[in-house]
């Protein structure tokens, strides 16, 4: 079973999609920081860190199958040398929501190292099968804290590849064929996903902000 869907939050505070601190709500705990810049497995240096909301959130099966991401684990990417834009990770479960749901308040209230931004949440399945009613009302919290969500559903042939195995998504590449085997093509929600992926960088390379300084730039 597998599903995406991409879910719009009911406000956004500013070009940036950060709410106001004061009006969010944090726990208190915290993020490690990277300060190595991100590794460049590819031919290309990664445009997106797929940094995980906790442990199992995914990041390594989401950062192989799309090429232009990099797993930065649990931490925030905090090199300038490489990219700060962040997709966070977690699973569909209400553990892996309020871990997530605590990821983006610390974003939003200003702890994450200067210069992340985030682009968006993938959420992917605990499980297959429905997903239930207190799962889907906690994901309503996710929604309203970023601003967009991927949802990657369940695919049985995981537990029998090993990650090199997995196919890998390129921004050029067609949708792929209905019951490919995950060696020889991306799943179709994680092709979508990471199609709309790369709308979303570049969206966010040429938000308001940094199109301001480029043209400020003698």
């Amino acid at each position: 079973m597998s599903a995406l869907t991409a879910h719009e939050p009911p406000f956004l505070a500013n070009e940036h999609h950060r709410l106001e601190p004061a009006t969010v709500n944090n726990s208190g705990s915290r993020a490690g920081h990277r300060s190595a810049p991100l590794p460049t497995t590819g031919a290309y240096p990664p445009l997106v860190a797929i940094v995980g909301a906790h442990g199992g959130a995914g990041t390594s099966t989401v950062a192989r199958w799309w090429a232009p991401a990099a797993d930065c684990g649990q931490c925030w990417p905090g090199s300038p040398e490489t990219t700060q834009l962040v997709v966070v990770a977690a699973r569909l479960c209400l553990p892996g929501l309020i871990a997530c749901a605590e990821r983006l308040r610390e974003w939003h209230i200003g702890s994450a190292p200067e210069g992340v931004d985030i682009v968006g949440v993938v959420l992917t399945a605990a499980r297959p099968g429905r997903i239930p009613a207190p799962v889907r009302r906690y994901r309503a919290v996710v929604e309203g804290l970023t601003e967009v969500v991927w949802e990657i559903g369940w695919h049985d042939e995981l537990v029998e590849r090993e990650l090199s195995e997995l196919a890998v998504f390129t921004p050029s590449d067609p949708e792929p064929p209905r019951r490919s085997r995950l060696s020889h093509a991306v799943p179709a929600d994680v092709h979508r996903a990471g199609s709309e992926l790369i709308d979303a960088v570049a969206r966010a390379l040429n938000g308001p902000t940094r199109k301001q300084d480029s043209e400020n730039t003698p």
